[in-house]
């Protein structure tokens, strides 16, 4: 089943390690929650809808959801309101919240 959030999300500067510019369009990252960072339920990786390109604060709302959705050990758990998560590449890229769950 495809579980399906709204999030909102912050992407780092070069300087607070990030990239030099914010992605601009929808991709898609290994997704690492702050309730398990340890990766208790293993690395997944997210794919990112963007609603619009990140503002000048380099923030942006997009629809998020698990590549592998529709594997049995897909820890929807995780996406939950008021979840906090990282978007990584070789670095950290973003910085998320979960606000709602889509029907």
């Amino acid at each position: 089943m495809k579980n399906l959030a709204v999030v909102s999300l912050y992407f780092l500067s070069e300087v607070e390690g990030g990239q030099k510019a914010a992605i601009t369009e929808d991709f898609s990252a290994p997704i690492v929650f702050d309730v398990d960072p340890d990766l208790q339920f293993g690395l997944w990786s997210a794919v990112v809808k963007l609603h619009s390109q990140p503002d000048e604060h380099r923030e942006a709302r997009a629809d998020m959801y698990y590549l592998f959705h529709n594997s049995e050990e897909v820890p929807n758990h995780l996406l939950e309101p008021g979840n906090s998560f990282s978007l990584k590449t070789n670095k950290t890229i973003a910085k998320g919240t979960i606000e709602w769950l889509k029907e």
